[in-house]
């Protein structure tokens, strides 16, 4: 029993192990991810639901095939990988779980199994795992969060206090009653409240229209009333230092601590592959000094006694 399981263990790491094992999971996600594009037209073939849940089954199989061809559990369990495709798996399942359970009667019921089949998207991800540089990309952004955690930090800190001052400031009061725009959902008075000077600040670091808010509150304070404190230098310097400061200096904060964990993730991958190599190099050569003292052994015994 022991050598059938060592025997069926080393056939399925050699089919993990194969190249063409990446291939057609590779292809089959692909597949997958054009047919649920297909599916959102309205005359989509209806044979395509057979082709994904056969699609499905075979992810279902490829789990299989690695838990069997581990090398060890605490591997298989160590790698996030297998987590990683374990959940996309489940996430693929509860769409056609839902779908045999719910008999899509009543419009409540549609719009939740309309909801559950976005999650067959997700699938998509699992090509993550398929291409070696994807991988390498998120394992910077998981190493960056911490980096990234602080930067946030600040930049909430120093928008907090922006969006304080621009409500002092540029609140206008007469907004609603302006000679030269009138107050809407979708135009509201862009320092109105704290929500919407966040909104307008945030819309101020995207470059949408930032200079017709300044230009607006310029022309305001010509109205009695609309722009209570603020002058023309305090409204131009707000408006520009705030673009230098989020714009310029706090987004090259992000992409410096980006590429400086990238960075590290590349030096600590090429000591891992130094470490194999070495690791190698010293088997050959303990293989080398084992052999050495047979040698000896038949010089001495071909040597003629004296």
């Amino acid at each position: 029993m022991g050598k059938n399981r060592s025997k069926y263990r080393l056939i399925a790491r050699r089919i993990v192990d194969s190249k063409w094992f990446t291939l057609v999971i590779m292809f089959l996600i692909i597949l997958n991810g054009l047919l649920i594009g297909v599916q959102t037209y309205d005359n989509a073939p209806s044979f395509i639901r057979v082709v994904q849940l056969s699609i499905l089954f075979i992810f279902f199989l490829e789990i299989i095939i690695r838990w069997t061809g581990r090398r060890t559990t605490e591997e298989y369990v160590g790698d996030w990988w297998n987590w990683f495709d374990i959940f996309i798996l489940m996430l693929g399942v509860i769409p056609e779980v839902a779908d045999i359970l719910l008999d899509n009667s009543s419009q409540e019921q549609q719009n939740i199994m309309s909801t559950l089949r976005i999650l067959r998207v997700v699938q998509l991800t699992r090509s993550i795992r398929a291409i070696g540089e994807l991988q390498l990309l998120i394992g910077v952004l998981i190493k960056s969060i911490r980096s990234l955690s602080y930067i946030a930090v600040l930049f909430l800190l120093i928008m907090y206090i922006y969006a304080i001052i621009g409500v002092t400031l540029f609140k206008n009061p007469e907004y609603n009653t302006s000679e030269h725009i009138k107050l809407t959902i979708s135009n509201p008075d862009p320092y109105g409240d704290l929500g919407e000077a966040f909104f307008t600040l945030f819309r101020i670091l995207t470059g949408e229209d930032w200079t017709d808010l300044r230009y607006n509150l310029l022309s305001n304070e010509e109205i009695k009333g609309s722009v209570p404190v603020a002058s023309n230098t305090v409204i131009t310097f707000y408006h520009v230092s705030w673009m230098i400061i989020a714009a310029y200096l706090l987004i090259n904060l992000v992409i410096g601590a980006i590429v400086n964990n990238f960075q590290i993730v590349l030096e600590g991958q090429k000591e891992a592959e130094d470490k194999l190599a070495r690791k190698k190099d010293g088997n050959s050569e303990e293989d080398d000094d084992d052999d050495k003292p047979d040698e000896e052994n038949r010089r001495l015994i071909k040597r003629p006694k004296v």
